[in-house]
Order: C-alpha cells, then structure tokens, then sequence
C-alpha cells in the first residue's frame, strides 16, 4: 500500500511537471514582446514608510497635500504599466488632505496627541476592492455588480480612516475574488512592476501592484487561502494574516445591494478569512496592525522589544504532497539565508521540521472551503443573487459571451472534482485538521516561530497559474488553523523577480512574526525599487 501511494504521488507530480513545462513553454512563445518593467522611484516623498510620513506631517515638515499629490502623479505614472486600480477619489483625498494640513497648523492638538489618536494622519492610503469604502465602486471585479456603491465603510477601513488615513484609490482584484492571478471583465488583468508579462497574484494582486510600484505606502486586503501572502510574494512586498479574530472582517464580498448588506450566510467563512496589512516597509506592519487589532492585549505587545537570543527557530523547507510543486533553488536557498542569519542571532540553533502529515493537506482545504465556495456561487449567480441559469452562462464563457470568465467557473466549481474532494471523507479530513491543530500547538509558543516558503515558486506568467494552484497550501494551511503569518521579502531570483517567505507564530503572536520581518528586513534589504 506505502509502495502504492509512493507510485500514485509520483505520478501526479509529473503531471503537474509536464503541465507546468508546457504551460511555461506556450507563455514564452505568446510573450515575445520584452517585458516591461515600471518606471523607477524619483520622488524622495515616495521612499518613505507611512510611519515617518505620517510623522513628518504633523511635526510640519511635510504638508498631507503635498504626499497625496504625489502619489496621485504616481499612480497615473504607472498605471499604464500595471493597471492596479479599480475606483479612485482623487479630489476628495486632495480635499481631505487640506483639512489635515489646516488641523495641523492650527496647533489645536499636539504632536503627542497626534501620535497617540491619528498616528496614520495625513497619509494616503488603498484599498483593496472586496473592501467597502464609503461611495465608491463596490463590484467585486465583476460585471454583475457593476452599477454598487457602497454605502459605508467596512470596520477597518473605518479604523484606518479614524487614525487619520485617507484613501485615494480602491484596487483591483480577480472576479469574484477567486483566483490567485488578478483578471476580470470590468477592469481588466493587472500586471507585475517587475514584468508586465506575469502575474502580480491574487486576490490582493491589485494592491499588490501598486504598493510595489511605488504608487501607494500602505494597504489593505483580506485573505482567505492566502491573498494577502501570494501577491505580497510575488511583487516582492510585506503583508501580514493576522490570527484568527484579531481583526474585522465584515463588510468585504459580497458587495452591497441597494436595499440591504449581505455578507456569507455561512458563519464558517469568518473563521478563515483574515484582514490584514500590505505595504513595502515592516515597521508599517507594526503601525498599521495597532490600529486594526480589536485585542488590546495583543496590541499593547506591537511595542515590546524582542530578545531575539530567546527566540526558538523552526524551518520547514516544503510541503510534500500531491499535485504540489517542488519549491525552486532561489526560494530554498533564500530561506536557508534566512536560516543562517537566526542561527547567529538566536541561543538555540534553528531546527528543520518534516511534517509529512501535511501530505493530504489540500483535500483537507478544500473540504473546508466546499460551503464557502457553494454559498458565494447562491450569492452571486445562484438562488440569493441573481438568479442566473448556471449551465447555460458556464456554456456563453466558453465564448467569452457570459458576464463571467470561464476561469471563474472553473475555481466555483472546484470542490466537485473527485481527485481533490469526496465527500464522503469529510469526518476523515476533519480529522486531519484536528491533527494539524494538535501538532502546530506542540510545535509553536509564544517565543517560538516556523520559517517556511510562502509558495515554491516566483510569479508565472499571465495564464500559468494553474499549475501552481494547489501549493496555495503552503498558505491556505494557516488560514485554516487560524495562526499568525508574515511574508517577508527577502530578495530576487536570477530571472529578476521577487520572492520572499512566510513567518509563521501562535495563536495571537502577531507581534513576534513581525518583528522577525523587521529583523530581516534589516539584513535583506526588503522591498526594493523597480
């Protein structure tokens, strides 16, 4: 039976490989045009982290007006480039930006006070657009919401504006949100900065884009099998899934109707769905996540030094499993470099970890996700949304005639393949779920992390994704446990693009995974320009 399913992983392996070469050699041969990379950085405003920009306004060093005029001529520089946004308030940003520089120079409130209740005032802010943002667009980067608007902001972007952010575009996202490249009919595909012909990723791949590209210093996204992680790899920038709970997750898709909100009727949805930042400095991780958090315990810990002697290091250099991609040499090696750096910083020398329990761990997402993804088709296409006749749109998106993408239906419809779900197993993967929880509380306290490939790959190109869709696992596996992960850039491959890991921590250890970004940071120069 071992011998069996040594054969039968083998096999599925050189499947995907042989998928892979071919998809990889057909994009090569459609891309012949030289790729495009977007203009670099020149205005020094751009190359500061939102926390000093932020400090820099109320100390008066800097007016808000000015630092959001100069993202807006940014956004406008690269968009041609990435296409990253989906709806923006340009005047109405500029207007608030004046009413910050006048609250300012009026002295009515003093720098301290600035620091402790706006300590994001001023600065300019995206959002990514299954967010609702009061008045603007909210679609879902499809054409069968295309007419919405929101008619409030969802409770975090509520909190960011609060500590005084202001938003100046919302982003662009995969139809529906589900799809880890970034394409729909309304607003069309984003692109990489580093390489117009791959993907930026996906859901969050619009924020992504335009973090990368310089056009935006801060973010936010929402991440349900790893949307905030994968783009936040692929366009070499930071992002963090916060623990399970610690921040608001309402108000996101489905999108609001004239007459009512209607979020996922299943309750299951709020357990694996995490908000959380994006942005190209890791000390904006620490800013950002103290306005976000709901938990003042947690909150109050963004400030404690950490003794990174004390820190206990794990590393888990891949996830074997069917249908999952070995992880390339630049992404090993970067994470061994990453391995190397703790071994001299830390008293106890990291150790690597083999969790081969992990081998079913996709049919284990997938039996999870199965209700969500049949209550977003009743929300959209089904019963509770439009009512659409499914097999006759299914049949249209084969001519690119249906209000759908056909990729769309493909990802709804995923959990009816029997090679990735049976239903019959569901008690046995539940079981399996119960196990991976068991095991990662052994494994993890609170002075401990796990290093470990945020995917085993760098960004494909446009249309080369569907290989690469099962090794989500390396991130959709905290989304089910419900722990803490940071993505950390740390450099990029030989082919020019970047890649980075994740920094995973227990149960609301946030604080720690992202001062190991911080840590990194300082060693592997983060985010660079294009």
């Amino acid at each position: 039976m071992k011998e069996k399913n040594i054969m039968r992983m083998l096999q599925t392996l050189l499947a995907v490989w042989v998928l892979r070469s071919a998809l990889h050699l057909v994009m090569r041969l459609f891309f012949k045009v030289k790729r495009e990379v977007v203009p670099p950085v020149r205005n020094p405003m751009l190359l500061k982290s939102a926390s000093i920009l932020a400090k820099d306004i109320r100390e008066g060093k800097c007016k808000s007006e000015d630092v959001i005029q100069a993202y807006i001529d940014r956004i406008q520089e690269v968009e041609p480039y990435i296409n990253a946004t989906a709806d923006s308030c340009f005047l109405d940003a500029l207007k608030k930006a004046k009413e910050v520089d006048t609250l300012i120079a009026s002295g009515k409130y003093t720098k301290e006070q600035l620091s402790l209740e706006k300590p994001l005032l001023g600065v300019p802010i995206s959002v990514k657009s299954l967010f609702h943002v009061k008045n603007m667009a909210c679609t879902a980067g499809s054409l069968l919401f295309s007419d919405l608007k929101a008619i409030e902001d969802a409770p975090a972007v509520a909190a960011l504006k609060t500590a005084g952010a202001i938003v100046i575009t919302t982003t662009n996202v995969p139809e529906i949100g589900l799809d880890i490249e970034t394409s729909n009919k309304l607003y069309g595909k984003t692109c990489n900065p580093y390489d117009t012909n791959r993907t930026c990723g996906g859901s969050s791949g619009g924020e992504a884009a335009l973090i990368s590209a310089g056009a935006s210093v801060l973010g936010l996204g929402n991440d349900l099998l790893g949307s905030l992680r994968i783009p936040a790899h692929f366009t070499g920038i930071f992002s963090h899934k916060p623990s399970r709970g610690l921040v608001a997750n309402q108000g996101a898709f489905p999108p609001q109707r004239p007459d009512e909100l209607l979020e996922f009727s299943n309750p299951e949805s709020s357990k694996y769905l995490a908000s959380g930042p994006m942005c190209r400095y890791a000390e904006d991780l620490i800013t950002s996540m103290k306005v976000l958090a709901l938990d003042d315990a947690v909150r109050m810990k963004f400030d404690q030094r950490v003794d990174f002697k004390k820190v206990k290091i794990y590393y888990l250099t891949e996830i074997q499993s069917p249908l999952v991609l070995p992880v390339d040499k630049d992404i090993a090696d970067g994470l061994q470099n990453a391995v190397s750096y703790f071994k001299k910083k830390c008293d106890t020398p990291p150790q690597e970890v083999k969790m081969p329990y992990l081998s079913d761990i996709n049919r284990c997402v997938i039996s999870v996700m199965m209700p969500i993804f049949k209550d977003t088709k009743a929300l959209t296409i089904g019963p509770k949304g439009l009512r659409l006749n499914e097999k006759l749109e299914f049949a249209k998106s084969l001519f690119g005639k249906s209000k759908l993408c056909f990729k769309t239906f493909l990802n709804l419809n995923s959990s009816s393949i029997p090679l990735l779900y049976r239903k019959s197993q569901t008690s046995h993967y539940q079981k399996m779920i119960d196990k991976f929880t068991d095991e990662f509380k052994k494994l993890l306290d609170e002075n401990t992390i796990l290093l470990m490939p945020t995917l085993p790959v760098a960004a494909p190109h446009h249309s080369e994704s569907l290989p690469v869709q099962l090794s989500i696992c390396h991130t959709s596996l905290f989304n089910i446990l419900g722990l803490p992960a940071t993505h950390c850039p740390l450099g990029f491959t030989k082919k020019g693009l970047p890649y980075g890991i994740q920094i995973v921590g227990s149960q609301s250890n946030d604080p720690l995974t992202i001062a190991c970004a911080v840590e990194l940071e300082k060693v592997f120069g983060g985010w660079k320009s294009c």
